[in-house]
């Protein structure tokens, strides 16, 4: 009995077909741009596979959707391939454009719809922004989404041409621009706002940023960097001493760099009057051994000579370079005798020697 109630209930619902949950009525969904979301739309009885589906989108008109479209390549998908009876579409990267009405359709099973509300950016207004540099600085033009959580699909910076008096559009590939601005809507996506660098007197005028029909005016105002003027080296009868000076200090202190240059070349003077002091030392050292070498020699030879006589008699009279005296010295002589006999052993000097007579003052 079971068997045949099972039955029965089987094939009353092939005959019924997919019966649409929440039939021929509507759902709403919100989401915010930049996000995925999913329409769900689903048969009560699992089992069952729906012969055809179809997603559309009510535009004056209820058109097909078709993941081959410019709007929804690769950006929509369905589940049906997993499970027969999920036929909920997934919709990608939404953007403001997405937000409408959606209906799933089943053949000979109704349909169901759905209403999406697509949360753009809405642009943090205000009323008049006014900004000063100087050139050759960097500036940050803020802009940016009232939500953070949102990502605006397309946005744009422009300028306001005084000649042809409209705003054209900022490109980083203009020779105006290029290298010089930069966006931050990769790493923030909210974050719209624009940075320029190396800022010159032609980069002053009337900015937007403009999203959708919404904009948002900020003036840039650039005047010359202020410079200081250089500082002149004094000028003295010492010329060797130079004083440096910071173009950019303007109390007159030395900058890290000319401190560094100072103890640099006090190093190095210090280094090189440290070499010829050891040398002019080591000289003096040299000359000093030199002479106690000659001296050392000066007496060798002189006792050898004193050795070849039997005395060696030296006269040593007081240094007196005022006056020289010719008979300090009356004589000095000495008789040495050589003879053919061997010589003795002992010598008795007494009688071959003649005492020198030596008169001092």
């Amino acid at each position: 009995m079971e068997v045949c109630l099972f039955l029965l209930l089987t094939v009353f619902h092939v005959t019924e077909g997919c019966s649409l949950e929440n039939y021929q009525g509507r759902r709403d969904i919100t989401a915010r741009s930049g996000e995925s979301v999913l329409l769900p739309c689903f048969c009560t009885y699992l089992p069952f596979t729906p012969e055809t589906i179809t997603w559309k989108k009510y535009t004056n008109t209820w058109t097909i959707i078709s993941s081959e479209s410019d709007q929804y390549r690769n950006r929509v998908q369905l589940f049906n391939h997993l499970s027969p009876a999920n036929l909920s579409l997934l919709i990608s990267h939404l953007t403001e454009e997405d937000a409408g009405f959606y209906r799933c359709e089943v053949k000979n099973s109704g349909y169901t719809d759905i209403s999406l509300t697509v949360e753009g950016c809405r642009l943090n207004y205000q009323q008049l922004i006014q900004i000063t540099a100087h050139t050759g600085e960097s500036v940050l033009l803020p802009c940016s989404c009232t939500d953070l959580q949102t990502t605006p699909d397309t946005f744009t910076w422009k300028k306001d041409n005084t000649i042809s008096n409209r705003f054209e559009e900022i490109s980083s590939e203009s020779d105006q621009y290029r290298n010089r601005v930069q966006l931050f809507n990769n790493l923030s996506p909210a974050n719209l706002s624009l940075l320029i660098s190396h800022l010159t007197e032609e980069d002053a005028g009337w900015y937007r940023c403009e999203h959708k029909q919404e904009y948002m005016d900020i003036r840039l105002t650039v005047t010359v960097a202020p410079t200081t003027p250089e500082r002149s080296n004094p000028v003295a009868e010492d010329r060797t001493s130079t004083a440096m000076f910071d173009s950019n200090d303007e109390d007159g202190s030395h900058s890290p760099t000319s401190n560094t240059d100072y103890f640099i070349f006090a190093a190095v003077g210090g280094l090189l009057l440290l070499m010829i002091l050891v040398g002019v030392f080591y000289w003096r050292y040299r000359a000093q051994r030199r002479g106690q070498s000659c001296e050392g020699e000066a007496g060798q030879k002189r006792d050898q000579d004193c050795s070849d006589g039997l005395y060696c008699t030296v006269s040593s009279e007081p240094t007196d370079t005022s006056e020289q005296k010719q008979d300090d010295v009356t004589y000095s002589s000495v008789v040495h005798f050589k003879t053919s006999t061997p010589t003795p052993t002992a010598l008795n000097t007494e009688d071959n020697t003649e005492y020198a007579s030596i008169k001092l003052n």
